[in-house]
């Protein structure tokens, strides 16, 4: 190689090693969703009616199953990527069992979800 083609060889490797770390965050992206739905149906599953302060009880199970789990790429700065998965609730009432109306006492269950998987998400990413 002459000293004229090392930057365009020093480029190209770079854009390798961006391509493959890109996508192996990706892969790792959807594991995490996938754990994210999975510690949403084991906390999920309270027997019904659940004290107030726990998460929901089963009664239907729509809450259980009316979840948009995924990844997107919301692009970023610098023409870098910004990769989020996520799990959105999709039952209309959810929001009343998270924070409780005037009638009813919150059935919190944002957060037990979270720390729920957590332990996951660092082991999904530990490796990188």
């Amino acid at each position: 190689m002459t000293p004229g083609e090392a930057p365009e060889a020093i480029k190209k490797a770079v854009q390798e090693s961006v391509r493959e770390t890109n996508h192996k965050t990706m892969q790792k992206a959807f594991r995490v969703s996938n754990a994210m739905r999975n510690s949403v149906i084991e906390v999920l599953t309270n027997p019904s009616p659940s004290p107030p302060g726990s998460p929901p009880g089963v009664r239907s199970g729509f809450l259980r199953r009316a979840w948009k789990t995924g990844v997107r790429n919301n692009g970023g700065s610098g023409g870098g990527v910004s990769i989020v998965a996520y799990a959105d609730a999709k039952a209309h009432y959810a929001g009343y069992l998270q924070d409780g109306t005037k009638k009813m006492a919150a059935r919190p269950f944002v957060d037990p979800i979270r720390e729920d998987v957590q332990p996951e998400v660092d082991a999904i990413f530990a490796d990188f």
